[in-house]
């Protein structure tokens, strides 16, 4: 048998490989320069959030920002103890009161009792210092210089009027790719710190924005570029994955799989574990890939990357398989013997199937735990069905009785069929004990083909215990005989030569023991030559040689060959050949020894003073008919006579290993044509027909 090359270990290896392939695939096709229009949508993003932190002081962003400086004279509201009040919704309520008052109006009469209960706050215009970076309490942002950084603005707002002071920037920003940076801020900053007292309570404002390209502002926008151009790649790799683990899946050989022990294991994962753990598996790749932090480190994200193309392609692969394996009859079914739903199904069923002095309290026990089990499946179903229902509103009791109503005849139906399985397996052990002619009625339901199994187990059995008793006997006689025809030429073999090595020996008596030797090696190497033979053909490893041969001629030279050995018991031998060529397509060397094991069988056991005819015929088909009659009686069957080291006579007298038959009929039929045996009394008749 050929070892099998399927091995977890190779699997493994070839899943690795897919998933590299699709890696770099997925890099080759879509690896390209993101576009710099995006690269200033996430810049200008980061500039909004900056600008909006420096005039509330207050970061209600997740991202980073640039470094900024702020000197505002604004309104700040306090409380009674003096301490700057931040809650919008108490500066809110204390904003509408003013308004009211400075209308005339009573606030009690207009406003919500939530925001007449907020406490009494007074307003201030203040100067403010506002900084992310800058160190000291009291500075002018107006003075602050580049130092190490690599772009800063700096400027003023009076009156609403914005002054730009100073704009600066380094060699290495201007050739980056952020060279539109001064653009950027100037716009947003016009945009931002217009109207700044209606909108942020601010009279006039010193600013400074600056920053270097080391940055982790920058980090994080070159992070969000390559996210968003990874995503792609990342789609096409899991794209082509996929489809050459399914391709892998169609061209891989199930019954190989089913042999490889390990790699089945990785097949028999229950499919309801496998759709979760993948479930869960693409939301967490989702949410890791829509974070900025893994891009941090690309070691670990590709390494993460490779990971999850091996669980994509691993899963594909896995479908595939399952999906063969309900079509291939000489594997099991992976999709359906490995689901938990089966698996809790067949467990149910398994309590019927225990017969015992106490069967029918066990079926009984039995029945109420699938009824358990199937209620609570019942109501699991239900509570998802309502649940969903009730997300989107939809009429459930429309739909629930009929759900009720099929439940139930379901599980009558699967009830009734169990019942049917207990009594099929109740009566069958009646057979299993001994009782052949048990005979199991049939209800013309499902299971009646598994009934008429049963049944015919008794008729068949009495022919299965023949063959067994048989096959225990020729067993037996197989050790007997080649033990016998073995030792004996091999006996004379060790004492003539034992005789030879004697010093005393003449020369007439030594070469006498050497002829002898000579015999019964011969002999010794047929017999060895023959078991040969027969091991070929019993392993169906009979190799042939075929060419288009004249059998007629064939048939005639072995009656040449073998005449004058027959005729020294007075056998005459009376062939009908025919005059024309008979051609078939065989092998020649093989049936010269076909036909030499019949002619050498005929020189043993045919009757002295009789005749032995060899019929040839091309009448639509070439028949070899060979007919003699036997010296010794045939109490045997024409069966038993092709058997291995079966002699037609049981005295053993005659030489030979009992092999001729068995051989001749071994090559015979590897050619394709019938070899049969017919015994009429002492009549013995063979028949070689293609």
């Amino acid at each position: 048998m050929k070892k099998n090359s399927y091995k977890l270990s190779y699997y493994a290896l070839i899943i690795l490989a897919i998933s590299l392939i699709s890696l770099l695939a997925g890099i080759f096709l879509f690896s390209k320069n993101p576009d710099s229009s995006y690269r200033r949508i996430l810049t200008e993003n980061r500039i909004y959030n900056t600008i909006d932190l420096s005039l509330n002081g207050e970061d209600y962003s997740s991202y980073n920002g640039f470094n900024y400086a702020l000197k505002s004279y604004k309104l700040k509201y306090f409380d009674q103890n003096g301490n700057v009040i931040t809650d919008r919704g108490a500066i809110e309520a204390q904003k509408k009161k003013d308004d009211l008052k400075a209308k005339g109006l009573d606030p009690k009469l207009y406003l919500d009792e939530d925001m007449i209960n907020q406490p009494e706050l007074k307003s201030e215009y203040k100067t403010f210092y506002l900084t992310n970076e800058y160190e000291k309490n009291e500075f002018d942002p107006l003075e602050i210089g580049m130092i190490n950084n690599d772009f800063l603005i700096t400027g003023s707002v009076v009156n609403n009027r914005i002054t730009i002071d100073r704009v600066q920037k380094s060699q290495r920003l201007m050739d980056s790719d952020y060279n539109f940076i001064e653009k950027s801020f100037k716009s947003i900053i016009n945009e931002s710190f217009r109207d700044l007292n209606s909108k942020y309570n601010i009279k006039n404002i010193k600013f400074a924005y600056y920053t270097s390209l080391d940055d982790e502002v920058f980090n994080e926008i070159e992070r969000d570029v390559f996210r968003d151009q990874i995503q792609v790649q990342i789609g096409v790799s899991v794209l082509i994955a996929a489809v050459l683990s399914a391709i892998l899946g169609i061209f891989m050989n199930m019954e190989k799989v089913d042999e490889s022990q390990e790699l089945k294991k990785v097949f028999k994962f229950p499919i309801e574990v496998v759709l979760v753990l993948f479930f869960i598996f693409s939301m967490v790749g989702l949410m890791i890939s829509s974070s900025g932090q893994v891009y941090t480190n690309l070691f670990i994200f590709y390494a993460l990357y490779l990971v999850g193309l091996m669980i994509v392609s691993l899963t594909a692969n896995y479908f595939v398989i399952l999906l063969k394996s309900i079509f291939n009859k000489n594997t099991d079914n992976y999709l359906v013997e490995n689901a938990l739903i089966y698996r809790v199904f067949k467990a149910s069923i398994s309590e019927f199937s225990k017969v015992d002095k106490i069967e029918d309290k066990e079926i009984n026990n039995a029945k109420m735990k699938f009824t358990l089990v199937y209620l609570v499946l019942c109501i699991v179903v239900f509570i998802v069905f309502l649940f969903f229902a009730a997300m989107f509103a939809s009429a459930s009791e429309a739909i629930l009785i009929p759900m009720i109503i099929f439940a139930g005849f379901i599980y009558f139906i699967i009830l009734k069929n169990i019942n049917q399985v207990a009594r099929i397996n109740r009566e069958a052990s009646e057979i299993v004990g001994g009782n052949y002619k048990k005979k199991i009625e049939k209800t013309g339901g499902l299971y009646d083909g598994i009934v008429d199994n049963f049944n015919n187990i008794g008729l068949n059995l009495d022919l299965a215990i023949e063959d067994a008793v048989k096959s225990e006997r020729l067993k037996t006689e197989l050790i007997t005989n080649v033990s016998h025809d073995l030792k004996t030429p091999l006996t004379s073999i060790l004492n003539y030569s034992d005789l030879l090595s004697k010093e005393d020996n003449s020369q007439e008596e030594a070469r006498e023991y050497a002829k002898i030797i000579n015999e019964k090696s011969n002999k010794l190497k047929v017999l060895i030559e023959d078991l040969f033979e027969v091991s070929k053909a019993t392993s169906n490893n009979i190799e042939l040689d075929r060419q288009e041969l004249d059998f007629n001629s064939l048939v005639a030279q072995s009656i040449g060959e073998w005449e004058d050995k027959i005729s020294e018991n007075n056998i005459e031998i009376i062939s009908n050949l025919p005059e024309e060529k008979v051609t078939l397509n065989i092998d020649g060397q093989k049936f010269s020894r076909v036909l030499d094991n019949l002619f050498s069988n005929i020189s043993k056991y045919a009757l002295e003073n009789s005749r032995v005819y060899v019929d040839l015929r091309d009448e639509g088909g070439v028949k070899l008919t060979i007919k003699n009659i036997s010296k010794y009686p045939l109490n045997i069957s024409a069966e038993e006579l092709m058997e291995r080291f079966t002699r037609g006579e049981k005295s053993r007298t005659t030489s030979g290993s009992g092999l001729g038959l068995s051989i001749a009929s071994s090559f015979v039929r590897a050619h394709g044509a019938s070899f049969d045996i017919g015994i009429d009394g002492d009549l013995f008749k063979v028949t070689i027909e293609f």
